[in-house]
């Protein structure tokens, strides 16, 4: 039986903010970053050809960022609202801006806060008896952009590398669909990853690859060097966090033509922490509406029933008694069907 999860931010939950606590929790970090034992060199530059401002600036430039990020988050339902607005008004830098920063933010959160223990939980109960000894009928798809499973899946491969570790989890994403994948899972992520992209050699390119435990000067440097890349060097790089609303490019770089052709087959979907929003009907439709052997769905969040109802307005031809609410959050659902 073939079984997809899709997982939203609910599923982070234990390390990162739901959108209510976004705005605080970029705050704690501005705080971080003005502390005196992080500040960069005023006289230290990045070497970066075309980026004339020093190290601070460049730290200074980021926090003043991250305070537009959470004035707006304040003015708008989410940050993929704000987001999607500014896409549809086409405002091209400001959106840039909005993806550079946010990714920061996401990356120092990840280094700051452990890893939401139900990842690592999770892992231990599919895994049967090796570390790539995935199920052959899973499938993942996520609209997070974090890095939560290549972050709990170290424990697993003792790599500290996100690289390495996306690698074992088949981890695909809008720029890199036609790599292979030698695993036995596929991990789509919908929305990309908070990473960047070389376009020159179409690879991600980490902000830090290294995953740490605590937050250093040296990595803090290494982090706001890769976002002055972005935004100031031009360098031919990119984001690799790419909404899955942007379909823009060439039809073989579509994530979600991908997503449905990874999960058509699928009889079981497992919904964690993921409240169906609006903006992303459409394509909730798209990829939902191709399952076409669904026979049933479990819904994992405190809100659960409200979901199933949600659900039902993306695909209403399932028996009632199909949708299944699950509110018991210890742990990442398991259904019987696994």
């Amino acid at each position: 039986m073939k079984i997809t999860y899709l997982f939203g931010a609910g599923a982070s939950k234990h390390c990162l903010p739901i959108v209510n606590e976004i705005p605080e929790r970029i705050e704690r970090v501005i705080s971080l970053l003005e502390k005196p034992e992080f500040q960069l060199s005023d006289r230290e530059r990045f070497d970066i050809p075309k980026l004339d401002a020093s190290k601070l600036k460049m730290q200074e430039t980021l926090i003043d960022d991250l305070r537009w990020v959470v004035q707006n988050a304040k003015n708008h339902a989410s940050i993929d609202t704000f987001a999607k607005k500014l896409f549809l008004k086409e405002q091209e830098e400001e959106f840039m801006r909005l993806k550079a920063c946010f990714s920061v933010y996401l990356i120092i959160e990840q280094i700051i806060n452990k890893p939401d223990k139900r990842y690592d939980g999770f892992y231990a109960s599919i895994l049967e008896d090796e570390i790539i000894g995935f199920p052959k009928n899973l499938r993942l798809l996520s609209w997070n952009y974090d890095n939560q499973f290549e972050i709990s899946f170290s424990e697993y491969s003792g790599s500290k590398s996100l690289k390495t570790n996306g690698s074992y989890l088949g981890t695909t994403s809008k720029y890199t669909i036609n790599r292979l994948n030698n695993t036995k899972l596929s991990l789509i992520k919908l929305n990309g990853s908070a990473n960047l992209l070389l376009d020159e050699v179409r690879r991600n390119y980490y902000y830090l690859d290294e995953i740490l435990e605590e937050l250093s000067k040296e990595a803090l440097d290494a982090i706001i060097r890769n976002y002055a890349l972005i935004c100031f060097g031009g360098l031919g790089a990119r984001m690799s966090l790419s909404f899955a609303w942007e379909r823009i490019g060439a039809p073989e770089n579509d994530i979600v033509e991908h997503a449905k052709h990874e999960t058509a087959d699928t009889e079981v979907l497992v919904v964690i922490g993921y409240s169906f929003p609006y903006f992303n009907r459409g394509i909730d439709r798209e990829i939902i509406g191709n399952m076409k052997g669904l026979r049933k769905v479990y819904f994992q969040a405190p809100d659960a029933d409200l979901l199933v109802e949600r659900f039902q307005s993306i695909r209403d031809d399932l028996e009632p008694k199909m949708l299944v609410p699950r509110f018991d959050l210890e742990q990442f659902l398991l259904p019987n069907e696994m």
